[in-house]
């Protein structure tokens, strides 16, 4: 079941979460324990993903009562366990005869998932005890980002980076010579060390993403406010009309709505960064028709091609995502002097594509191997179908041109202290 299953559910999970696996080849020929920390309930999926051998997890055995994910678990070797008190006795046996006979088994020493997205204060011996009693090595595993990506009060999953590293096993020799209770504890302190040391950055990370999600929405800035105006009063000038320009005050109403009324949260966040380019991409048939310029053809496709390229952002950090939509922007505000050059309704199906595509290409985005080729080959495609002439260099150099001025004009940055301020709130950098 798991060959089969596993390319497909590979697949999915690098698309969904950005999944990234690094130290397999750490793993022991023979039998061995791995022990990681637990922010999800995706995580025996996660630790088993990239590895050819499969790890026999013992996992708690409410998570196979969920749907999907405990039908994946079965497929990948996964076996419950009843964490209550005196209860797991069973399939403690069953995991020391698997390690005896040369197989993997995982185990969560939290014996929960986490409610922090580090690891809880108190770990349960088994693991230390499994590699201690058996002499196999004990692997510690680290998680990160799979607590953002679905964390214990969640109902569904979101998208985030996931990496899971395998580090360099703890040799249960060095520990038999010890009585019992000492020889478990210094093993778990130990396995606590190496998970926590690549664990707590990324914890720190997603703290501080969750803390930014829900602190109150910015004021409009001048970036999301000054591009929008320009064209209401571009149009309003030509057409004095309010009708026409009445989006573009709809758009401000919401960044004030945003500032002062809208819950926010992740999605919200999310939405706020993608509405200018959203909100510019519909104002422009305004604009170029008031213009006497043409209008794209093809307009959904316009819109799935927009949204498609942006939807890598969504695991990008703040800074690359922004500068993304700001570009985007941008790359209209070139169209339409590229469409007084060379009138084409073929010409933002290059412009835009041409913008996303080296953008993702020089920033090394998320599926920057697949979106590159994949927006170049539309703008090709598109421009050619509906408008097979010379002109359309001309949109693609304004594409092109947009992409210059991003990386070209640098972006103003806080000039840095000489002498850093002590560091709180767990170094979130919020201020």
């Amino acid at each position: 079941m798991r060959p089969i299953v596993q390319p497909f559910v590979s697949a999915l999970f690098k698309l969904l979460f950005t999944y990234e696996c690094e130290g397999e080849e750490l793993l022991p020929a023979g039998g061995g324990v791995v022990a990681a920390n637990h922010p999800s309930y995706l995580d025996p999926i996660l630790l088993s993903l990239e590895v050819r051998r499969p790890i026999r997890f013992m996992a708690w055995d409410a998570m196979f009562r969920v749907p999907l994910v405990g039908s994946l678990m079965r497929a990948f070797g996964a076996f419950p366990v009843d964490v209550r008190p005196g209860k797991g006795r069973d399939a403690y046996a069953k995991a020391k005869a698997m390690l005896e006979a040369g197989e993997l088994v995982g185990i969560f020493p939290e014996g929960k998932r986490s409610r922090t997205g580090w690891m809880e204060e108190s770990l349960r011996e088994g693991a230390a005890r499994l590699a201690w009693e058996t002499g196999v090595p004990l692997v510690p595993a680290t998680i990160t980002g799979a607590f953002r990506a679905w964390p214990h009060y969640q109902s569904l999953p979101r998208p985030a980076r996931i990496r899971v590293r395998f580090h360099q096993p703890i040799d249960p020799a060095h520990y038999r010579a010890l009585p019992e209770v000492e020889a478990l504890p210094a093993m778990l302190a130990e396995l606590r060390r190496r998970v926590e040391k690549s664990l707590l950055p990324g914890v720190k990370a997603d703290l501080r993403k969750q803390v930014l999600h829900h602190m109150p929405a910015p004021w409009p800035r001048t970036y999301e406010v000054l591009p929008i105006l320009a064209a209401a009063t571009l149009v309003f000038w030509i057409t004095q009309s309010f009708r026409a320009v009445l989006p573009a005050y709809l758009y401000l109403a919401y960044l004030f709505l945003d500032r002062f009324a809208i819950p926010q949260s992740w999605a919200t966040k999310v939405l706020r960064q993608a509405a200018l380019p959203l909100f510019a991409l519909a104002f422009l048939p305004i604009v170029l028709s008031t213009l006497g310029l043409p209008e794209p053809a093809a307009v959904e496709a316009l819109w799935a091609m927009v949204l498609g390229g942006l939807f890598p952002y969504l695991y990008e950090r703040g800074g690359v995502a922004t500068g993304a939509c700001q570009g985007l922007v941008l790359a209209m505000a070139l169209e339409i002097a590229a469409l007084r050059m060379a009138p084409t309704p073929a010409g933002a199906h290059l412009a835009l594509p041409a913008f996303l595509a080296a953008y993702a290409w020089e920033r090394r985005t998320v599926f920057f191997a697949y979106t590159v080729p994949i927006l170049a080959a539309y703008a090709v495609a598109a421009g050619l179908a509906i408008d097979p002439s010379p002109r359309l260099l001309v949109h693609a150099l304004a594409g092109m041109l947009g992409w210059g001025l991003m990386v070209l004009v640098p972006r103003r940055r806080a000039p840095a202290a000489e002498t850093p301020p002590p560091e709180t709130g767990l170094g979130l950098n919020l201020r």
